[in-house]
């Protein structure tokens, strides 16, 4: 599982019958930074999830990728290799909330 951030949407007209009807969100891998946590940063990675919550452009979400994306009720049936499994409302490192929605 990782930490992402939404950075947009992927429209593809053509797909196969379990995906039709499902978002498919652009997500940036993001990490805590390491050596004083306090900030998330941008790891570089890229990936395509699906979308079963309703998640937005900016929001940081959990990912669950590999074949454990296709462990919830919903993508069962589905060719994923990555899910939004989670809206992350905060995070905290230490005593230090680092990341608070707004």
């Amino acid at each position: 599982m990782f930490i992402g951030k939404v950075s947009g949407s992927v429209v593809s007209t053509q797909k196969i019958d379990t995906v039709v009807g499902s978002k498919l969100l652009l997500i940036k891998a993001m990490t805590v930074k390491g050596d004083s946590p306090g900030e998330v940063v941008d790891t570089g990675r890229v990936a395509v999830a699906i979308d079963m919550l309703g998640a937005g452009e900016g929001d940081l979400v959990l990912v669950t990728q590999g074949s454990s994306a296709r462990l919830t009720e919903s993508t069962k049936n589905m060719p994923t290799d990555a899910v939004v499994v989670g809206i992350i409302d905060a995070i905290q490192a230490g005593s230090r909330e680092i990341y608070k929605k707004r």
